[in-house]
């Protein structure tokens, strides 16, 4: 069952409220920018009606005995005063003496241009009124005449309130039609996120891998998570093969010194302390301890290895001919134990390789204690650093860890390598078959190599790992 957030956290929420909230601010400088429209709109419509009347009321002027007079027309006079349209005034005055209509009708603040209409907002009779005027001069009698015509809004408010009406419903209408057509193209959009998660909801893991998710027909923009996943699916089928192994190697390999353990501590039981089968019992007690104790350590170190938690850091640099040097002489006692020599021969100066020191000292402490079991009593191991001139690819170290015991037959040099292989020895020396995996393993994450060979004078076995030297100024 998948939790599911709260809906504001939802893709399609995000993307559609991304995609409308620009619309949003659109629709309202849309919805501004047609306010003012409709306004310039119907002031510039009704105010060529004013213009009409203005130029219509100026051309029928007149002078007569030196004074200007009106011969406006009956029907000139009921149509500025029509029941159906707004309430019409209008005003002559020549030279700041009134001629005709309204004497009450405001002149403008400043006379305008000779033949030139303005146009201003007033209150006249306690009503909002749009006013009119032109100075008309008459050329003849150098006579200048205003003439005033004032018209009541209702009409034009009508009008704008229509027209801002039907521009918000249309507006509205758009918006919800965006709106359906937004969440449906984000749904469908979105849909291939959905046969992803789909996918991934119906995907069991058993017990093989779980399988990755096909990458044709996935669009571009999901086209990382999908190959994100499949990187994720690939790291988590190995952790968990690795796991699977890891499990199955240590219940397997387990099972001989815990028997061990368990039988003879019977035997313990039923023999007297002190005794010969008692002190034997005892012993074998001992080395199944040191048997599991070292397998343990082996497991998770490989464990560790194949879950690349001992991935190497470029940046670290460890010193190779003191990590050859020390781990050499911390086994001394073991190959005392085994009455094998133990030599080491390396520069005194630093030998610097990109590895980690400690995982460098488990691989060779892994090489040189193989060396010591697996080799005869009054052998010889020898550790040796050097550096031999690079082959083009450039300054290399090489260490190498060789005995002069039985060695290793040509066609299992290489099937060492693999876990939990052991050649049958005479005497069958305790060990778990993981020394050498350990040490190719964690090699091979250095970028380095392991390869066995014929020791001196073709007798013994030897051991080199070549590693990259770090050189100074190297980042």
């Amino acid at each position: 069952m998948s939790a599911r957030g709260p809906a504001w956290r939802s893709l399609r929420f995000r993307v559609a409220a991304f995609l409308m909230v620009p619309m949003a601010a659109l629709a309202v400088l849309l919805g501004i920018g047609g306010t003012w429209f409709v306004d310039t709109f119907v002031t510039a419509s009704y105010d060529r009606v004013l213009a009409g009347s203005i130029l219509s009321i100026a051309e029928r002027l007149t002078v007569e005995d030196e004074r200007v007079s009106l011969e406006l027309p009956a029907a000139a006079f009921g149509m500025l005063s029509n029941a159906q349209r707004d309430s019409i005034y209008y005003s002559v005055t020549a030279d700041g003496t009134f001629v005709t209509g309204y004497a009450d009708l405001p002149s403008p603040p400043q006379m305008p241009p000779p033949e030139t209409l303005i146009y201003r907002d007033a209150v006249f009779r306690g009503r909002r009124v749009r006013i009119g005027a032109m100075l008309k001069p008459i050329y003849v009698t150098r006579h200048a005449a205003l003439v005033q015509v004032a018209e009541t809004t209702q009409g034009r408010d009508r009008l704008a309130h229509r027209m801002l009406l039907a521009l918000t419903a249309l507006g509205a209408t758009l918006a919800g039609i965006g709106s359906l057509l937004v969440w449906f193209a984000v749904r469908m959009g979105l849909a291939p996120l959905d046969d992803l998660r789909r996918a991934v909801e119906h995907r069991f893991h058993g017990r093989g891998a779980v399988p990755g998710f096909a990458v044709a027909g996935v669009p571009g923009e999901a086209l990382p998570l999908v190959e994100a996943l499949n990187q994720l699916l690939a790291q988590l089928n190995g952790a968990m093969t690795t796991l699977r192994r890891f499990t199955a190697d240590a219940s397997h390999q387990l099972r001989t010194p815990v028997a061990i353990l368990k039988t003879h501590l019977r035997l313990l039981d039923r023999q007297p302390p002190g005794s010969t089968a008692w002190r034997s019992s005892r012993a074998d007690i001992d080395e199944a301890v040191d048997r599991l104790d070292r397998l343990i350590a082996q497991l998770l170190t490989l464990a560790g290895l194949e879950e690349g938690a001992a991935r190497r850091d470029g940046r670290t640099v460890a010193d190779a001919s003191a990590i050859a040097r020390e781990t050499a002489l911390g086994l001394v006692t073991v190959a005392r134990q085994h009455r094998v020599s133990l030599s080491y021969d390396g520069p005194e100066e630093p030998i610097n390789v990109a590895a980690d020191p400690f995982l460098l000292e488990e691989v060779l402490r892994n090489l040189i204690d193989n060396a010591i079991r697996y080799n005869r009593a009054g052998g010889e191991v020898r550790v040796s650093v050097s550096t031999p001139s690079a082959d083009g690819a450039g300054p290399c170290c090489c260490i190498d860890v060789e005995d002069d015991g039985p060695g290793i037959p040509e066609d299992q040099r290489e099937l060492v390598f693999e876990r939990f292989h052991r050649i049958e020895r005479q005497g069958n020396p305790s060990g778990s078959g993981l020394g050498l995996a350990i040490v190719r393993a964690f090699v091979e994450r250095l970028g380095g190599t392991v390869a066995l060979a014929p020791g001196a004078a073709g007798r013994g076995l030897r051991a080199r790992i070549t590693l990259p030297v770090r050189t100074a100024g190297e980042d």
